[in-house]
């Protein structure tokens, strides 16, 4: 038996599949991506979903595992998305009140 890559066994996909990001903030293979939902009572809210792309003898794959040199650039992609959430939120509540 081979040892696998500890990396290729992270299941990463939550989002369905045809549902787009709002945005996606990307550095040196990590990516963040920005959902918008909402709760059975339609209230808005956002989830994120960081994720690192990497190449495999059988083509491109993504991991939710990241070494200790990643952890920086994780960092700033999560603080992009959070930064980019308040803004959007921020906006739609703008929206909503001048709409009234």
């Amino acid at each position: 038996m081979s040892k696998q890559d500890a990396t290729s066994s992270a299941p990463v996909s939550e989002a369905p599949a045809s549902t787009k990001p709002l945005q996606t903030f990307r550095l040196k293979g990590v990516s963040a991506s920005v959902f918008e939902n909402r709760s059975e009572q339609d209230a808005l809210y956002h989830k994120v979903q960081i994720v690192r792309t990497y190449k495999s003898d059988d083509g491109f794959k993504t991991t939710n595992v990241f070494s200790r040199d990643e952890l920086p650039i994780v960092s700033l992609v999560a603080k992009q998305s959070w930064e980019f959430i308040l803004n959007h939120e921020a906006a739609s509540r703008k929206g909503a009140t001048d709409g009234e």
